[in-house]
């Protein structure tokens, strides 16, 4: 993304991060014919000045995106780059196996269906059939959300280890919306993923937002890992509690079984 492309865009959007999608044009400007460039050339791909270049290429290179070539001023891409597609490269088998049983559940259900894998502390989208009754809110492949009120992050959370759970539970403490999850040192939600594992799917009840509701359950592989999670999502106004698990779960299980089998479970 050149310079001119980012000042456009800006204008656009007001929650655009400038300096974000500055540090971005960077490492998109290498490629196979430019593995290795210097200031002057990343400036000129860019559109940026050499200054702004220079302080994006230190940050960079602290974070271990770029590292520098030993033998001139130049700089390559670093091995750190690759953990940035690992997830949706590492999704692909996930997603292509899932998806004839995803379609047929959307057709089913006549609802939006999504499935969606843990990276970190957040949960991505590798895919999502969307109906036009859905509440309008902007979620496509590829976008994040975190676990905590989500009902495929509690299926994906509910499901690992008590050392990442512990962990998790530090992460959660900065987040504000989340204290009230977080009370008396993550029992509440400790809890709630209690009872996630225990039952064997999630409800979302309006959490992540007004009008939207959810029922989620979990994909595993072969050895019985949790690698994914699906979910049904729906219009409050049109979806109580009660018919949400009575009509949309019973089809929703036998969709994350089915891929559960065909991954070798």
């Amino acid at each position: 993304m050149r310079n001119e492309e980012i000042k456009a865009q800006n204008d656009h959007e007001s929650g655009f991060v400038n300096s974000l999608a500055r540090g971005l044009s960077i490492l998109e400007s290498y490629d196979a014919a430019n593995p290795i460039m210097g200031i002057s050339e990343l400036a000129r791909k860019t559109g940026l000045p050499k200054s702004t270049v220079h302080r994006l290429i230190q940050t960079l290179c602290a974070l271990r995106y770029v590292i520098p070539d030993g033998a001139s001023n130049k700089y390559m891409l670093g091995p750190k780059v690759l953990d940035l597609g690992f997830t949706v490269l590492s999704s692909l088998d996930l997603r292509d196996v899932a998806a004839p049983y995803l379609r047929k559940l959307s057709k089913q259900s006549g609802e939006t269906v999504n499935l969606a894998i843990l990276d970190g502390w957040q949960l991505v989208y590798v895919e999502r059939l969307k109906t036009q009754k859905i509440v309008n809110i902007n979620l496509h492949i590829g976008s994040r959300l975190e676990l905590y009120n989500t009902s495929m992050g509690r299926v994906l959370a509910a499901f690992q280890s008590e050392d990442w759970l512990s962990q998790y539970l530090e992460y959660l403490k900065y987040i504000p919306e989340a204290r009230r999850y977080f009370l008396d040192s993550g029992k509440i939600f400790h809890g709630i993923l209690a009872d996630v594992k225990d039952k064997g799917y999630a409800i979302n009840n309006e959490e992540l937002a007004a009008g939207l509701r959810s029922v989620a359950a979990p994909v595993k592989n072969r050895e019985g890992k949790v690698v994914g999670a699906v979910n049904i999502a729906v219009s409050s106004g049109l979806f109580s509690l009660e018919r949400l698990k009575k009509e949309l779960l019973p089809p929703l299980l036998e969709t994350t079984q089915a891929i559960s089998a065909a991954l070798g479970f």
